[in-house]
């Protein structure tokens, strides 16, 4: 577990002064869809995949997403549940977005990003409060997948050069399980290039 504030240039600073080898993000990789800023995020991880979060974080996590659902039982579930069984599955880093136009300082998305070097950002981004969720995955990718016809898939119209290019809502267990395929095809794709 991990839990990292700051700047994206204090986090960098931070990690070239402790050693830790980042690769620095490209102007082409830069943040490409409006949801991602520059305004620091207080980051989740799960080490290893599989370690479960300690009591705080689980806390904030699931504070955040019960704060951020609504009174909508289903989707505060469903978002619960995706959010650890991919922490348990898979290493990545949870981050909580800010906003200074909140009473808690954080913004109303998680981030889902690979717990390696930072070269792309956020592999997907999940609103807890409509269930969302955007991933940094083109119409190609969701053909090779051969989820082309899934009802569940939404193509986002976006510009060309945006890489989130797909939603994928969680509006029940087979849209959960989807989603989570997709974010694992995110992050296979970051992860190899």
């Amino acid at each position: 577990m991990r839990v990292i504030e700051g700047t994206p240039q204090e986090i960098v600073e931070y990690e070239r002064l402790a050693g830790v080898v980042a690769e620095t993000t490209s102007a082409e990789d830069g943040p490409a869809s409006p949801d991602e800023g520059t305004e620091p995020a207080r980051e989740t991880a799960a080490p290893d995949g599989s370690a479960s979060l300690s009591p705080e974080d689980h806390v904030a996590l699931m504070k955040f997403i019960y704060g951020r659902a609504g009174k909508n039982d289903l989707r505060t579930f469903l978002t619960e549940r995706f959010v650890m069984r991919l922490l348990d599955e898979e290493d990545v880093v949870v981050a909580f977005g800010r906003s200074s136009k909140t009473f808690d300082g954080l913004a109303d998305y998680l981030m889902i990003r690979d717990d390696g070097p930072q070269r792309y950002g956020a592999v997907a981004y999940l609103r807890p409060g409509n269930g969302g969720m955007t991933v940094r995955l083109g119409p190609d990718d969701i053909e090779r997948l051969g989820e082309r016809d899934n009802p569940a898939v939404q193509y986002r119209n976006v510009a060309p050069s945006d890489p989130y290019k797909i939603n994928c809502p969680l509006a029940d267990e087979d849209a959960l399980d989807l989603a989570l395929e997709l974010v694992r095809a995110a992050l296979d794709i970051v992860r190899n290039e």
